[in-house]
């Protein structure tokens, strides 16, 4: 069992390498004859008996240094001048064999004096001798024998001088130094100059969050510290042995320091320490965690402050200025020291308190702060040089956090200039078309409303004039969307000075323009606006010194003769534009019922046409093509006609220019191709003779970048020769864009199909690409044979055609033929091949089949 006070510092020499020894005291009981103590590096000493055997017992005690007394009148302790190696004190009742005070060789000696009676004190004295028998010099150090029950016991005190305090006071002087170290707020550190951890608090171990396996056997070294603190990242990237090195080297001569240091799991150190007389140093530790917490916020809130794009004011409790940040300065050009001091207005009044610029003044906003402790709002602020802005603001009372008493109050604002700016281009952009700057649709349509109800509340007529444009899409197409923009505002311009200025001008996209005419008094008046807009915008546009020439194709509708409805009034005025546009462009046509069933019908055909191919609602009839000579039989031109289940049969005319216009002749086309080859290879299969079967491409077939691939695969899904299938192309759809046309046609061609150009005349040709047009027929237009017996200039048109095929070597075939005068006169010509009514109607396939085994004659 140990007793008394560990690790407390005895004595202090230098031994032969002039390095200092430790000596700690321990008290030791149950001391026996043959105990000894012995060390070594690795265990300390340790205090060992024999067993009965003879052998060396376990040990009985460790620890760094011990003294042991078994009540002999003399205990020699001997010890070498450094603890290294194995070193022991036999402990017996044999005399001491020390030499006395004085001796020549009793330099620096250690002696026990047995104190007066049994169980008295002994003393031992460390001596100094010099060789001339100087007086000697020493401290003492007091040992206690006593016995108990049997037992021998020996305590020990440190450095104290004969008269010194007892045993108890120093150990209630440590007691009391050890529990002022622990209560120290910060963490407190000794070591001594031997780089050994002597003494510190828990809150050194806590703070630095120190294991407790680093304390088991005793302080450890300020090695151990560092080099554990290394081996855990404490002291940043590096070779762990470089910086324990570093660190010990820098030990060595202390000095005063301060600084932070930061630990990895974020808590910041205030370091402090302080080198000791004797050697060493004392170092605390302090956590300034929330310290460094708090001062990186208002760091972080100064910046804020001083950074912020929107203005912040501090008052006082009467409104005056206690300071403002930059963005204040920026917005209102008035510099901080100026407005240190001046009370604050926040409200939309000017230096008389005047709310006259919008908003709630200045008295209004600081009764609502006073009243409820904030207010946010938008107000009128005032530059320096006397402008208004508008801001937006918001106010909010500065509490003391323990009485909750409002001590400031805090504004911040901005410029919305803007912002407001910004909204009024949005609205402006919600209700004006972008380009030219007129009311849009959305506009329109709640105008056109407000219009009608006033209208007819005052009993006033209205009239709504649909516009478009002649032409623009030529115009778009060929010179450029610049151009095209540029012409529209120029229509623009010339729409809003010809009207007034309580009429309404909109523009719906594209080249479509409406007029709403308010206040009219009848059919007359509108009919002398449309014909000055007609004249205006037909007049001649310079557009980059190019000069353009469009028309308007105007459809008006008026109320209440029309309808009622705004909505039914748009739709009326736009189908008379297109009755218009029908009539011959560059005009303009009043609504009728008659047009609006027409519009009905064309709406009703539309929706029924989707789809009727999927239903197979289409047939397709042939009309065929003779000879001019001999009369025999050449071909056999395929015509799709639709049969309605309800309706019945609908005429080409009625459905085909709506088909192209909506997109849907592509699928109509490709079923008319599929079909005309699959009949094609069922006649043949029946025996019938060859015939070429000639199938119409619309101009919409033409743009599809997969025309070539669907007639292949219409030839290959019916196994049909290519060369008898003729695909017929109208003039006017290969001269759009001939390059394009050139590589088309050629691409056909090279299937082994043959080329047709129909209705040849009626559009316009260039012979420089019609020679490099891959054809095999010219088909001369109906237009030109019908008056071909009457009139000459037909006839030489005709002649013309002819001539010029036979020179590029492509064979004429002339449609439209109704007389048999027609047949010997175009055979005259040199027509090569004749079809039209004087030989057969378009029949459907039975009928076919039925003429080419009895009626007509094949070669």
């Amino acid at each position: 069992m140990v007793i008394g006070l560990p690790r407390t510092r005895i004595l202090r020499r230098r031994g032969a390498a002039g390095k200092p020894i430790r000596r700690r005291i321990v008290a030791v009981q149950d001391c026996k004859p043959g105990n000894w103590l012995s060390e070594s590096p690795q265990t300390g000493l340790v205090l060992r008996g024999w067993a009965p055997d003879g052998n060396t017992s376990q040990p009985l005690i460790t620890s760094w240094h011990v003294f042991a007394q078994d009540g002999s009148p003399f205990v020699r302790v001997a010890r070498r001048s450094r603890c290294t190696g194995r070193s022991h004190a036999r402990i017996g009742r044999s005399g001491h064999g020390e030499r006395r005070p004085g001796s020549p060789r009793a330099g620096r000696r250690r002696f026990w004096r047995r104190g007066p009676g049994t169980g008295g004190a002994a003393w031992r004295r460390k001596t100094d001798i010099s060789p001339l028998s100087s007086p000697p010099r020493g401290r003492y150090c007091r040992a206690a024998f006593q016995r108990r029950q049997g037992r021998q016991l020996m305590t020990a005190n440190t450095d104290v001088a004969t008269g010194g305090p007892s045993t108890d006071e120093v150990a209630q002087r440590a007691a009391m130094l050890q529990t002022i170290l622990d209560n120290i707020p910060c963490a407190v550190s000794l070591v001594d100059n031997e780089q050994q951890l002597v003494a510190c608090n828990e809150e050194f171990k806590r703070l630095l969050d120190f294991p407790p396996e680093l304390f088991t056997c005793g302080l450890p070294s300020l090695e151990t510290l560092f080099r554990y603190n290394a081996a855990r990242g404490e002291y940043g990237p590096g070779d762990p042995d470089e910086v324990v090195a570093n660190l010990l080297a820098r030990t060595l001569q202390p000095a005063p320091h301060s600084f932070e240091r930061r630990r990895h799991d974020g808590t910041v150190l205030l370091v402090q320490g302080q080198p000791l007389p004797q050697g060493g140093f004392v170092t605390t530790y302090t956590d300034i965690t929330a310290r460094k917490r708090d001062e990186e916020r208002l760091q972080l809130a100064d910046k804020v402050f001083e950074n912020s794009p929107e203005a912040i004011v501090i008052t006082d409790l009467g409104h005056r200025i206690v300071s403002v940040n930059p963005a204040y300065t920026a917005i209102t050009g008035v510099a901080a020291a100026a407005a240190q001091g001046t009370c604050f207005r926040p409200g939309s009044d000017d230096g008389e308190g005047e709310g006259d610029a919008g908003g709630p003044d200045s008295c209004t906003v600081w009764a609502i702060v006073g009243a409820h402790g904030s207010w946010s709002g938008e107000t009128t602020g005032m530059r320096c040089d006397g402008q208004r802005y508008p801001r937006t603001l918001m106010i909010n009372g500065v509490r003391d956090p323990e009485t909750r008493e409002i001590t400031h109050f805090i504004a911040i604002f901005s410029d919305i200039t803007a912002r407001k700016r910004a909204e009024a281009d949005i609205q402006h952009l919600a209700y004006h078309d972008t380009l030219t700057g007129l009311a849009n649709r959305f506009s329109l349509t709640a105008r056109l409303q407000l219009s009608v109800a006033e209208a007819r509340r005052n009993g006033q007529r209205l009239a709504v004039m649909f516009l478009d444009l002649d032409r623009f899409k030529h115009i778009n197409d060929s010179l450029g969307h610049p151009v095209g923009d540029e012409l529209l505002k120029q229509v623009a311009r010339r729409l809003r000075d010809a009207v007034r200025e309580t009429d309404t001008v909109a523009r719906l996209g594209g080249d479509e323009f409406v007029v709403v005419l308010q206040g009219i008094g009848g059919a007359h008046d509108v009919t002398h606006v449309a014909a000055k807009l007609l004249a205006r915008l037909s007049a001649p546009y310079c557009v980059d010194t190019t000069e353009l020439h469009t028309t308007p194709s105007i459809g008006i509708s008026l109320f209440p003769d029309d309808s009622a409805d705004p909505a039914a009034l748009m739709r009326n005025a736009d189908t008379a534009m297109y009755h218009a546009k029908a009539a011959g462009r560059a005009k303009f046509q009043f609504y009728t019922d008659e047009m609006n069933r027409a519009a009905t019908a064309r709406l009703d055909i539309e929706r029924k046409l989707r789809g009727a191919a999927a239903r197979g609602e289409f047939e397709l009839w042939y009309q065929p093509q003779f000879d001019s000579r001999q009369g025999h039989l050449t071909g056999l031109e395929a015509l799709v006609r639709w049969r309605h289940p309800e309706d019945g049969l609908i005429a080409p005319p009625r459905f085909i220019p709506l088909a192209e216009e909506t997109g849907v002749i592509v699928e109509i086309g490709t079923w008319v191709l599929r079909e005309a080859c699959r009949q094609a290879r069922q006649w043949l299969d029946a025996g019938l003779p060859q015939l070429r079967i000639s199938v119409n491409l619309s101009v919409r077939q033409l743009r599809e970048k997969c025309l070539v691939e669907t007639v292949s695969a219409a030839l290959a899904a019916s196994d049909l020769r290519p060369g008898l299938l003729e695909l017929e192309i109208t003039e006017s759809a290969v001269m759009d864009n001939p390059d394009e046309a050139v590589a088309l046609l050629q691409a056909l061609k090279d299937l082994g199909v043959r080329i047709a150009i129909d209705d040849f005349g009626t559009g316009h040709s260039s012979l420089s690409y019609l020679k490099l047009f891959p054809l095999d027929h010219l088909k001369i237009d109906r237009s030109f044979v019908s008056d071909i017996e009457h009139d000459a200039n037909d006839a030489m048109i005709v002649a013309a055609a002819v001539s010029l095929a036979h020179n590029l070597g492509l064979s004429v075939i002339a449609e439209g033929v109704e007389s048999a005068v027609q047949v010997a006169r175009l055979r005259e010509l040199g027509c090569d091949e004749l079809q039209g009514f004087h030989f057969s109607r378009p029949v459907t396939a039975d009928v076919v089949e039925n003429s080419l085994r009895t009626v007509w004659r094949t070669a």
